[in-house]
């Protein structure tokens, strides 16, 4: 009798310990997951490409009495960059709608799962709201490839080349990939940070 309790304790403190283990690996995998989508990719600089860094050109301060900076409440700063179709496109083109402006590229994870809910948005949204996206790939063939394999279509992927394209990214703070900025009609910024971190609701509010 004394031996079959015995066995049955030891049978309840191993299955106790898988229960720990296999809750131990789950919290990991799960935290793991999170920070993949959350935590931005960081980039490299630029190689010298000769004249092409003269390829970005920024547009002279709209008169306001919105000072003109990357944060909420500020003024976007303009910028011309050409799309991956080759259509000269600047930022104020937009002006009287909103704007997501996602900053990504196609071997950043956490933008390949934050793409699809901003397509999502923007397709739902519009014509009141334009997606921009502005590839931080090292070709233009990768940016293209990736856009049309997973029918993003939405989006007015800009490139010109890596080096505009990171000129145009330091101009908005630099730092890590995904990052999204959201700009109102009159071109001021109401959301900074995190796709992940945008909701449909933030964007409704500004229409």
């Amino acid at each position: 009798m004394q031996e079959r309790a015995n066995r049955l304790q030891r049978g309840i403190a191993y299955a106790l310990i898988l229960i720990g283990i296999l809750g131990t690996g789950l919290l990991v995998f799960l935290l793991a997951d999170n920070l993949s989508i959350n935590t931005p990719v960081t980039l490299p600089e630029p190689e010298p490409e000769g004249t092409s860094s003269d390829a970005i050109a920024f547009e002279q301060e709209t008169p306001s009495d919105v000072p003109s900076g990357i944060r909420i409440g500020q003024r976007a700063p303009d910028f011309r960059l050409r799309s991956l179709e080759n259509e000269d496109v600047a930022l104020s083109d937009f002006l009287g709608k909103v704007v997501i402006l996602d900053f990504w590229a196609s071997w950043c994870g956490p933008c390949r799962l934050t793409m699809p809910g901003l397509e999502d948005i923007a397709r739902s949204l519009a014509p009141d709201v334009v997606l921009l996206g502005v590839s931080l790939d090292r070709t233009a063939e990768n940016a293209t490839n990736y856009l049309a394999t997973n029918n993003f279509d939405v989006m007015i992927a800009l490139y010109e080349s890596y080096a505009a394209a990171f000129a145009v990214f330091r101009a908005f703070g630099d730092g890590g990939i995904p990052r999204t900025f959201v700009i109102d009609r009159e071109g001021i910024i109401r959301f900074v940070g995190h796709p992940a971190q945008l909701s449909r609701q933030t964007i409704e509010r500004l229409l």
